[in-house]
């Protein structure tokens, strides 16, 4: 004899509803929480790369005037948005700092090169010339990095950097002649743009760039 199967009942229109309504009711719960780990890990990121860019330029200041032979700009005791230095080598006399379009800029001699990431911005760079004379010199940097979070509410992240470096100091510094004289002093030509002379087969040369100056 077969044996007829038992009867199931399924799942009723009310049950389902209950069971939609208690699942929209824990997503709008989590939605919060996803969004608050999202952000959390963005503003980690953010200040992770801050700081990298700080700490590299912070480096990249620290080497080149330690080892350079004079502070060219700003002058003793001055301050200024802009830092020049003499060198020993005329591939890279002068080393210049400053900052274009929210860029950290080095320029050896007329190379240029970007510092800092295009993902943040660089500002308030300023250089203060804390030389106690020619031969004991030094100079004091800060500068502020930024960058901004975009998530339902833009947030930006900001660090204020600061350094002193003392030059080296060197007996008998080889580097600002050109062919029987020197070239003259870097300075601002305007608000926006700096120049300086390089050496370029016993001539001296006029060099410009674009950056923050005065």
């Amino acid at each position: 004899m077969r044996t007829l199967p038992s009867h199931r009942p399924g799942v009723t229109f009310i049950e389902l509803l209950l069971f939609i309504a208690i699942l929209a009711m824990s997503s709008v719960m989590m939605l919060p929480l996803l969004f608050s780990g999202t952000e959390n890990r963005l503003l980690q990121e953010t200040i992770s790369l801050v700081e990298h860019n700080g700490t590299q330029i912070l480096q990249t200041l620290g080497q080149q005037v330690r080892h350079a032979e004079r502070v060219i700009d700003p002058s003793l005791g001055g301050a200024k948005t802009v830092l020049a230095l003499q060198t020993s080598s005329g591939a890279t006399s002068p080393t210049i700092f400053g900052v274009s379009s929210g860029s950290f800029m080095m320029i050896q001699h007329t190379a240029r090169q970007v510092i800092s990431s295009p993902q943040v911005a660089v500002e308030n760079f300023r250089v203060t010339n804390t030389s106690q004379s020619g031969s004991r010199q030094s100079v004091k940097v800060s500068f502020r990095i930024s960058r901004s979070i975009r998530l339902a509410a833009t947030r930006s992240y900001v660090q204020d950097f600061e350094a002193l470096y003392t030059l080296y100091p060197r007996d008998r510094p080889t580097g600002g002649a050109c062919g029987t004289g020197a070239c003259g002093l870097p300075g601002c030509s305007d608000s926006t743009h700096y120049a300086w002379q390089v050496c370029e087969a016993g001539a001296c040369l006029t060099a410009t760039d674009g950056m923050v100056c005065n």
